[in-house]
């Protein structure tokens, strides 16, 4: 059984909103109660929100720390959308859930999916999940449903992606320690949020005209994510389809380095 956690980051300066859906063999709610504990936060009442200044901050930067280190161990899927799209987030978590079924990205098992306080599900997407073995929890708290918290996390670093592929924001940080790199060399933001999420996209390894190697080779370094993990939503333009399939829609898994 797989647990789903589904929660959004929506981007005015981008017209868009990305959804992340997190899924984990683990309850995650626990561990992240844990992680807080750990920290000397009260899981209670400490909610993470990835929106907040890390910057200068020990506890930021650990927090943020357990975050990425959960979802390394998670698997990840995502929506694209524009922003008037809202109203109807639900509708596009459902098809994602449903093409990573069909996919058999997940297994044909029961899952629970929880979708944050906000994002409404339509009675026949909750009857639609329900007979594909997926029960459905919208209107989840965050504070209680932690892996809410994981998905949020996630969901701001795609969306950091998508504003760089789009040219809206450009900015670079130290590489740092046990990057593989110069610890002072300055490298794109948006090249770090992809280094610590391409190894949860779920996606399928295939060959791609134009970026894998020969057919017949092997080592393929290209997953497909597009289709697979990633839904994008028919509301979108083509231009924002075209820079989502372009940045998200093909996750590379060779050296780095």
């Amino acid at each position: 059984m797989a647990h789903c956690y589904f929660d959004e980051s929506i981007r005015d300066n981008g017209g868009f909103i990305i959804g992340a859906l997190v899924a984990s063999d683990r309850d995650l709610s626990l561990v992240v109660a844990n992680e807080w504990t750990r920290l000397g936060l009260d899981p209670e009442t400490y909610e993470y929100k990835s929106s907040d200044l890390k910057a200068g901050s020990r506890l930021g930067v650990s927090q943020r720390s357990a975050m990425s280190g959960l979802l390394f161990n998670a698997k990840l899927g995502l929506v694209v959308a524009p922003i008037d799209d809202r109203r109807n987030l639900g509708v596009h978590c459902t098809q994602l859930m449903l093409q990573l079924l069909d996919t058999e990205s997940i297994p044909h098992e029961l899952h629970h999916v929880y979708l944050d306080e906000g994002i409404i599900m339509k009675p026949g997407d909750t009857e639609l999940l329900a007979a594909r073995g997926v029960v459905a929890n919208p209107g989840s708290d965050s504070r209680r449903v932690g892996g809410i918290q994981v998905a949020d996390h996630a969901a701001h670093s795609l969306g950091g992606m998508l504003l760089e592929e789009m040219g809206i924001i450009r900015k670079k940080i130290r590489a740092g320690a046990d990057s593989g790199y110069d610890p002072d060399e300055m490298i794109e933001l948006g090249f770090e949020l992809w280094a610590d999420t391409r190894y949860s996209l779920i996606g399928r390894n295939e060959y791609i005209e134009g970026l894998s190697p020969p057919a017949d080779d092997p080592a393929n370094p290209y997953f497909r994510v597009d289709g697979v993990g990633m839904y994008v939503a028919p509301t979108c333009s083509p231009e924002l389809s075209a820079f989502a399939r372009k940045r998200l829609g093909v996750n590379y898994l060779g050296c780095i380095h």
